[in-house]
């Protein structure tokens, strides 16, 4: 006998996850026939895998803070059993005590800072290190960790699977994880990516980089010469992470100034090795909002996160249910019927209402939002019973008319306290209550796009929003009304989108559109990066190294020589020799540079998933517990596949474990290993 054969191919942050469920169940239950785990890495930095990569440069920060980074399942997620607390530390624990065994101040990170992404690396390599430690001492436990590249998995005859090797032996299989993370493609025909490249390899001038990852090498001073300009393609965290490459990765410096309206305002000292310009741009034209201090991680455990979090008021899974019952438009899908629901017209005016009720609630303190609740509810009953479309200024409505009273009659007691909390203890914030007005069209189109404006009106206009973003995020994300309704309803909330939205919840029309325009709307108000790296990228563009005059909706085309961005909106026209794309490529199996899912696709062991009747997001058919479906519609559920490539058919699959939380990336893992393990059992029992 053989034993049972698990492998998991990708040994990043997943397969951190994956080894310890794995640790935490083999060490409660010892097997009685040999188990044996085979771990495919191909940059072989086993815990950190590629993007959290502990060797890559120094520059790149995370998009959360630390006591929100975990490694292991805890009491709040659905694991059964737990390794013992001290084989559990959350990521700011693990730096404490790295801190006080070296000295070394880097690991001296404390609850609400946002790390640097190399040292989560460090932090992955050595719990990843641990848990390899505890199954290896478990008798019949056999740990495989193979540095290569799996490309392909095929049928076996005394096994399920063989998962094949770039360079190494096949290995037998009867559980397969697949936790691969981010990707690269090719570019499909018919993009604009695929027009640059095409331009890029039959013009010498030009160069058209891709993709900016590993940094180190992609974005060199080769291929992204200093003094010559640059078009970079994003404003998100990919296109940040270049940006502070490119500037204080080749020796530019950040120095403190004093400023009245503006935290730890910074200026930037140019090293002279920079691309000079760099001509950033997006659909926008805007970067990702910081995210704000983050006052809910209130201890070093991260304990106090959870209980500070926001609860649904308006939009919440009851409801979902409800309009999904009453007003859902029936389709079949692989994985079973559903009642289909309008993102724009049933749940982003609830979006919308929400935001509404936790910034008056943080702006005016309790006692006003219930005075609000109570204003709303006939309207919002008439919204359910309606089944949401119309003017979502109708639903606000008795919000507004709230408010106007409260403009009128003056501030209570209660009111004027929670109101001086917000105004005493902030930069620039207006002492008049009527500038508090909450207008719900500025807070998604921030920058108005004036007619006439040219590239220099629409530069103020996003330096103006941008110092007063990193104000309000300084204040944090329960003291600043706007930075506790985002944080609060767009990232507390995340279960909730994920029920109305996840397997097809949404029609087809509606799914394309939340694709294109509420997803961007998520990631640019709630899900950048923090305060200190912001801090910089304003530097860089009050200093003129990074050109954001193009403005939004650029239009990218070939010229001789290179490529020319224009702007619209702005009228403004560059033209550059090298254009980078700044954004991180989605899933795509057909293209994937890496053979494994164009293998699987050739096998038929997959399939991409479809919202009929035409919207392919990208990511795999799976089904509710992450089982691929077969190209032949049939489902094994001894294939697991988990993270990038099902996004677009479950969201948020990108999220780092968080503690306490009852994180879904977690009970994912943990659903994988409980089975896994279960089936090891099965066989010893009929041995």
């Amino acid at each position: 006998m053989t034993g049972h054969r698990l492998v998991i191919v990708g040994g990043g942050p997943g397969g951190t996850y994956a080894m310890e469920r794995l640790a935490a169940l083999l060490s409660a239950a010892p097997p009685r026939i040999p188990v044996h785990i085979t771990v495919f890495e191909l940059n072989g930095r086993f815990g950190a895998g590629s993007t959290h990569d502990d060797q890559q440069v120094w520059t790149s920060y995370l998009n959360r803070v630390a006591s929100q980074i975990a490694f292991a399942s805890d009491e709040s997620n659905q694991a059964g059993t737990l390794l013992p607390r001290q084989l559990r530390p959350t990521f700011v624990e693990w730096s404490q005590d790295r801190f006080h065994a070296t000295g070394d101040s880097r690991f001296d990170l404390g609850p609400q800072d946002v790390p640097r992404r190399y040292l989560h690396g460090h932090a992955l390599r050595d719990m990843f290190g641990r848990y390899v430690e505890i199954l290896r001492a478990i008798p019949d436990v056999h740990v495989d960790l193979r540095a290569d590249e799996a490309v392909d998995v095929s049928p076996s005859t005394e096994h399920p699977y063989l998962v094949h090797g770039k360079t190494t032996t096949p290995v037998p299989a009867d559980h397969i994880l697949l936790v691969t993370g981010h990707s690269r493609n090719s570019p499909a025909p018919g993009t604009r990516a695929a027009l640059l490249a095409d331009h890029a390899s039959t013009d010498p001038q030009a160069r058209y980089l891709s993709s900016p990852y590993p940094l180190a090498t992609q974005l060199d001073e080769t291929a992204v010469p200093p003094g010559q300009p640059l078009g970079l393609l994003g404003l998100g965290l990919t296109a940040i992470d270049a940006l502070l490459h490119l500037t204080e990765g080749r020796g530019g410096q950040f120095v403190e100034e004093d400023s009245p309206t503006l935290p730890r305002r910074l200026r930037y000292l140019p090293s002279g090795r920079e691309p000079m310009p760099i001509i950033a741009v997006s659909p926008s034209g805007m970067f990702t909002s910081s995210r704000a201090e983050n006052r809910k991680a209130a201890d070093h455990t991260g304990l106090g996160h959870a209980a500070l979090e926001h609860r649904p008021v308006f939009l919440t899974i009851p409801v979902i249910e409800r309009l999904r019952a009453e007003h859902g438009v029936p389709a079949n899908l692989p994985t079973g019927p559903v009642r289909q629901l309008d993102f724009a017209t049933q749940l982003f005016p609830l979006v919308v209402l929400e935001l509404a009720e936790v910034y008056y609630r943080t702006l005016l303190g309790d006692r006003f939002g219930d005075r609000l609740r109570a204003a709303v509810a006939d309207r919002y009953e008439e919204f359910l019973l309606l089944g949401g479309p119309g003017p979502i200024d109708r639903l606000l409505e008795p919000v507004t008319r709230c408010f106007d009273a409260v403009l009128a009659e003056g501030l209570d007691e209660d009111q004027a306290a929670a109101f001086r909390r917000v105004v005493d203890n902030a930069y620039g914030h207006s002492r008049d209550l009527a500038d508090h007005r909450f207008v719900w069209r500025r807070w998604f189109e921030p920058v108005e796009r004036a007619p006439g404006m040219t590239g220099d009106d629409w530069r103020s206009a996003l330096i103006v929003h941008m110092r007063q973003d990193h104000a309000a995020a300084a204040q944090g994300n329960l003291d600043n009304p706007v930075k506790a309704a985002c944080d609060g309803v767009w990232r507390d909330l995340r279960s909730v989108f994920s029920a109305a939205i996840d397997f097809g919840g949404l029609t087809a029309r509606s799914q394309r559109e939340f694709v294109r325009r509420h997803l961007r709307y998520y990631t640019r108000m709630s899900n950048g990066t923090g305060l200190e790296p912001m801090r910089r990228i304003l530097a860089l563009v009050e200093a003129g190294v990074v050109d954001v005059r193009i403005g939004p909706e650029p239009d990218v085309a070939p010229v001789p020589g290179g490529f020319r961005i224009s702007g619209p909106v702005t009228g403004e026209t560059r033209e550059v020799a090298v254009v980078a794309e700044g954004r991180a490529h989605p899933f795509d199996a057909e293209h994937d540079l890496r053979s494994l899912y164009p293998n699987l696709l050739r096998r038929g062991l997959i399939r991409r998933w479809r919202n009929p009747p035409d919207f392919e997001p990208g990511g795999l058919d799976v089904t509710r517990e992450f089982h691929p479906v077969r190209a032949d519609g049939t489902v094994d559920d001894r294939l697991t596949v988990l993270g990038n490539p099902v996004e677009g058919v479950a969201y948020f699959q990108l999220s780092a474990a968080r503690p306490h939380s009852g994180s879904s990336v977690l009970d994912n893992i943990a659903r994988w290993a409980g089975h896994a393990v279960r089936a090891a059992t099965d066989e010893r029992e009929t041995a």
